[in-house]
């Protein structure tokens, strides 16, 4: 294309020169028109008018309608005649577009009569959107009147159809993008939040008046997209909307001497969160279903109303919005709601929230016992959405004044396509989204997503992990962050353990997915020591999942994730080998000598538990040593826990299972440890789901009373369960398996048993290994929703389990797993 008669002459070097000395894109815009302008009525003149048969006139659409066109970009030119002068319409629109491009002016022409033009507009939304900007250049004037009033007759008409028809564009072109303007090198065209999105709701407001209104706070997030995009062409001397890292750097250096390039970035995405925000607001009170399921859907969303919030379709209002500002714990009530519902809230909503950031702000910023609620609406299913309207009504810094640090800041890592805020935000839907049935690759970390006890731990430390900056001092002082914030909250000491170890070791799993290998002993067995546990492990796995998920595309994900599986599975056996090969030599300098007991026990009791909970532990043992047995019964968040110490018999820790079992309980997780001196110290988690022990609190001794007897061998546990374990049969929704492992130790050998959980699995299993004359040396039991999960190290007679003996004991286990008690 050659543009060297434009570019050479003295109003364009003008024109350029005072936009390198200002960076103002309506300098450009300005003398672009006039350039443009005069050169296309020159070319009009010498083509068009001189050859015309019939009235004809040229209109300016689209970016050059506006006055806003922008350099080296097309302009849109609508040459309109009679159809009388049809058969000469061609030949004349060439004339003129080739003396335009001598002139170095490139234009996007659609020469046409009034019927073909109003077809067009029926046909083409973008021409429609463009011919919004008309603006006459040149010809008969009275008939382009005449085409202005048959414009303005198809507007009014079909403006709804036109409508529609753009905002079916827009929500397509925002799906293209993630729905996000936080790319890294961002289209400040084409990406939401971009210039498109600010054409957008112009015209939204010309085809709906009455429900779009007039938005000046736009008026500097466009003043600074237009410089960028100028900025853009002039650098590549080309039309030009990629706004990539080299492109930023020129930019700042040009413009912005001083500043560093990701903090001006910031301020770039917050105007273009804005435009992003508005364009999005303007769409939810445009959009009309036509679909009556939709509507029928949205009309049953209504009952969701109470006496804080109601439900119109399908969005949600303030019944009384002065409470955001009186009463700050209204913010956490209103995201409960939402997290339980996943029903977003009206754009009157948000702009009220909005305008409530710094009551909420003052409410936070002081020590307050608020991780109850944020725990909830973590676990509850549409958590995700919930931080997404916070982050994007300002709020999220407003309970988080940490989280400010990342808002639109590009991330260290080069991989990340978005800002460090949007993929946090993403890695949070990403694990909401495991929530949900999964097909494929994810299926396997949906269900291990499912054994995570407490999911609002995981979800809390992802929020913060990204925080800090540089590749070095991230994971530091995103930990810093994380303590101060989980402390201002109330969190618990072991659930900030919990979000300290998964922010010290987010890159743990991924340093191996890179490039270690995975069969080199060495590499499995470091990686065990750096995660400790089986539980850390699953939180670790779906950390890094959702790390995955939220950085690349589906072609370059799938073998990610098989990788980071197998270094999963690879690191479980091996934690799974050391519950019964690595055994406590010494006791840690924390400990007291009283806590001897614990020598022999395997690691994985010091990992797993806290100090103080050792020292209990400790008590209990001191207390069995007068007693002969020592029992404990605590409620735990909504659970109780048993612990029992005691000397161990045979088939001990069945008679517990199938006691607990024999009161209605629901044992979710139990560990069973013991040394060489035959001392036992089994902990059992259950739930009690006909809340047997909360109605009838002489129960809960009653229950404690029969695990004693059973400990001191005062009681035969069989004649306790011929009736207190029955229930109705029902259909089993997976298959059990049963997995031997002879190679994990030198003394014994693991079970593994995953199974759908029922009433008095784990008795049953544990009677099977009993009745066979095998001893339990350490057991690990998991129990989410309705699959099990158990790790049992067996022996007999001090040796590993014969092959015969697995296999009699395989199809035991199985029938055990099958069927009803």
């Amino acid at each position: 294309m050659d543009r060297s008669e434009l570019e050479s002459s003295r109003a364009w070097r003008d024109i350029r020169q005072q936009f390198s000395a200002t960076g103002r894109a309506a300098i450009v815009q300005r003398g672009l028109t006039q350039e443009i302008e005069a050169l296309v009525i020159e070319a009009y003149q010498s083509s068009l008018a001189a050859v015309r048969s019939a009235p004809a006139a040229i209109f300016a659409a689209g970016d050059f309608g506006r006055c806003e066109p922008f350099p080296y970009c097309e302009i849109d030119i609508v040459i309109v005649q009679e159809s009388s002068a049809r058969a000469n319409l061609n030949q004349s629109a060439a004339q003129f577009v080739r003396l335009l491009w001598e002139k170095g002016v490139r234009i996007k022409q659609r020469a046409c009569t009034i019927v073909e033009c109003l077809e067009l507009l029926r046909q083409d939304t973008e021409f429609t959107v463009k011919m919004l900007d008309r603006r006459l250049l040149a010809g008969d004037s009275a008939f382009a009147s005449e085409v202005d009033g048959n414009l303005a007759s198809v507007f009014a008409k079909d403006g709804q159809q036109f409508a529609e028809r753009l905002i079916a564009l827009t929500r397509a072109r925002h799906g293209k993008y993630q729905e996000t303007p936080s790319h890294r090198e961002p289209d400040v065209k084409e990406s939401p939040g971009g210039l498109r999105d600010l054409r957008f709701i112009t015209a939204l407001e010309r085809f709906r008046p009455h429900e779009v209104k007039p938005t000046p706070q736009l008026e500097k997030p466009a003043a600074c997209l237009s410089s960028v995009r100028c900025f853009l062409n002039y650098r590549a001397r080309e039309d030009r909307h990629i706004f990539d890292l080299a492109a930023q750097e020129a930019y700042v250096e040009e413009f912005a001497q001083g500043a560093v390039r990701h903090a001006w970035m910031r301020e770039y995405f917050r105007h273009a969160r804005l435009v992003f925000t508005e364009a999005r607001r303007v769409l939810e009170s445009c959009e009309t279903s036509t679909s009556s399921l939709l509507e029928a859907f949205r009309e049953s969303q209504s009952r969701f109303s109470n006496n804080e919030f109601s439900v119109i379709n399908g969005r949600f209002y303030l019944r009384r919005p002065g409470d955001l500002v009186v009463d700050g714990e209204t913010i956490f009530r209103l995201l409960e709601f939402l997290a339980r519902h996943g029903i977003p809230p009206a754009p009157e909503t948000e702009r009220r929230l909005e305008a409530a950031k710094g009551a909420v702000a003052a409410f936070c910023e002081q020590p307050r016992p608020l991780w109850p609620a944020i725990r909830t609406i973590l676990s509850l299913p549409h958590a995700a959405r919930a931080f997404r309207v916070l982050q994007n009504t300002g709020l999220l810094s407003a309970i988080f004044p940490e989280w400010a640090d990342i808002e639109g800041m590009a991330t260290p890592d080069f991989d990340h396509p978005y800002t460090a805020d949007e993929h946090t935000l993403m890695g949070i839907e990403r694990i909401c989204d495991l929530r949900e049935s999964s097909d494929g690759a994810r299926r396997r970390f949906s269900e291990l997503l499912s054994e995570i006890e407490d999911q609002s731990v995981l979800l809390f430390a992802l929020l913060f992990h990204e925080l800090g900056e540089g590749p070095t001092d991230r994971s530091r002082m995103a930990l810093k962050l994380a303590r101060e914030a989980s402390a201002r909250i109330g969190m618990p000491a072991p659930d900030q353990d919990m979000v300290d170890f998964l922010i010290e070791q987010q890159t743990s799993l991924s340093d191996v997915i890179r490039g270690r290998d995975l069969d080199d002993p060495a590499t499995v067995h470091l990686l065990s020591e750096q995660v400790g546990t089986l539980e850390r492990l699953r939180m670790l796995t779906v950390l890094t999942y959702a790390d995955l998920a939220a950085t690349f595309s589906e072609n370059m994900l799938a073998w990610r994730l098989e990788r980071l599986w197998q270094t999963y599975i690879a690191t479980q056996r091996e934690l799974t080998r050391e519950l019964e090969t690595d055994r406590i030599q010494d006791l840690p300098a924390s400990l007291s000598e009283s806590a001897e007991f614990v020598k022999g026990f395997p690691m994985r009791y010091l990992r797993a538990h806290a100090a103080e909970e050792i020292h209990m532990h400790t008590r209990l043992y001191e207390l069995s040593q007068e007693q002969g047995a020592a029992v404990q019964l605590a409620q735990v968040q909504g659970a109780y826990k048993l612990t029992v110490v005691a000397l161990d018999r045979p088939a001990l820790f069945a008679s517990f299972a199938g006691a607990i079992s024999s009161f209605g309980l629901d044992i979710v997780k139990a560990e069973a440890f013991s040394n060489s001196k035959g001392v036992i110290l089994d902990r059992f988690i259950f739930a009690d789901p006909k809340r047997t022990l909360q109605l009838n609190p002489p129960e809960a001794e009653r229950l404690q009373d029969l695990i004693r007897r059973l400990a001191l061998g005062k009681t035969e546990a069989r004649r306790l369960f011929r009736t207190g374990l029955q229930q109705q049969p029902k259909k089993r929704a997976m298959a059990p398996q049963v997995r031997f492992d002879s190679e994990a130790c030198e003394t014994a050998t693991l079970v593994e048993i995953v199974t759908e959980d029922r009433l008095g699995l784990l008795y049953s299993l544990a009677t099977v290994f009993a009745r066979n004359a095998c001893d339990i040396d350490v057991v690990l039991i998991d129990t989410k929703g309705h699959r099990a999960i158990d790790f049992f190290y067996v022996a007999q007679n001090g040796m590993k389990l014969s092959p015969q003996l697995q296999a009699d004991l395989k199809e035991q286990l199985l029938r055990s797993c099958s069927e009803d008690q």
